[in-house]
């Protein structure tokens, strides 16, 4: 063989090498990717069926109401110190 051929072959065998390096390191991000895949499963379920959500949320409100307006109440709270803080930001930008 010549050696052009010998380093071709070399390359290949170390380009296989890796390829079975990498595939054994990524098993370590099949279940986080799985986790993933069940989110973006169940997003997309609440996107096709938004009565699900909503009936949630309503019964949410009528069976704790005072939890359900106090919790509204600190989230309004932090929405406009967002949005303020976003604004400022912006306008130094």
């Amino acid at each position: 063989m010549n050696a052009t051929a010998l380093r071709k072959q070399a390359i290949l065998a170390r380009i296989a090498r890796q390829r079975r390096e990498l595939a054994d390191e990524a098993q370590i991000l099949k279940p986080p990717l799985a986790a993933i895949d069940r989110g973006i499963v169940f997003a997309r379920y609440l996107r096709e069926h938004p009565l699900v959500p909503a009936l949630a949320a309503a019964m949410i409100v009528v069976l704790r109401p005072a939890r359900t307006f106090r919790w509204l109440k600190r989230g309004w709270f932090f929405w406009g110190i967002y949005k303020n803080a976003r604004g400022k930001l912006a306008g130094d930008a």
